[in-house]
């Protein structure tokens, strides 16, 4: 029976109830006849109601919502950046963004990276070092690049940081100068093995 059909029958059911209260009331004792045709189709109305409201809820048969399962992400700590949060994040996404415009593989989708920006000097380094395989350094171009980077990577010796780092610069930094001079401190001075990207 149709929730429609259903409606229709209590309607019917509650208006004689009314009815024969007022033929009690008043003593219309026609009004009882007029009403009793009705009557039994809204008992059988009533009654299949009430078998209805007592079945057990059946579940719906339709599928269920497709739920997509998050994107397994890679984690990558850099460090470097004059700051933490969620803007220093885009950065380094961006960076990434630029590699794989060019068509590194390794560079992916820029979405795929779970990006953490740290501090050099931060107190859990070490323990970060433990728990995570990829280290990236920011590497400026500016014209203090190579003092700031230096210190930056002095930094991550002093506190347990990793020995191996990607240099993340701009795609089109030249090997010479800035980038091998800094490969060369660190791994000397450091002993720190910086990777350099491939043009």
């Amino acid at each position: 029976m149709s929730g429609q059909d259903q409606a229709a029958g209590l309607r019917k059911w509650a208006d004689l109830q009314r009815q024969q209260r007022d033929t009690d009331e008043g003593g219309q004792d026609a009004a009882s006849d007029e009403v009793a045709p009705a009557a039994a189709v809204t008992a059988d109305d009533a009654a299949a109601y009430t078998q209805e409201a007592m079945a057990p809820t059946v579940a719906s048969a339709a599928e269920p919502a497709t739920v997509t399962p998050p994107r397994p992400q890679t984690p990558l700590v850099v460090v470097g950046l004059p700051h933490t949060g969620a803007a220093q994040e885009d950065k380094v996404r961006g960076r990434l963004g630029q590699w794989s415009v060019l068509g590194r593989q390794w560079a992916g989708d820029p979405q795929d990276w779970k990006i953490q920006v740290v501090m050099a000097d931060t107190p859990s380094l070490a323990t970060l070092a433990k728990e995570h395989a990829r280290w990236a350094l920011w590497v400026s171009s500016d014209a203090d690049a190579f003092a700031t980077m230096y210190r930056v990577l002095r930094q991550v010796k002093e506190n347990g940081g990793p020995k191996r780092l990607l240099a993340l610069h701009e795609p089109h930094l030249p090997r010479q100068g800035l980038l091998e001079n800094l490969r060369d401190a660190a791994g000397h001075y450091l002993d720190i093995e910086l990777l350099l990207l491939a043009r």
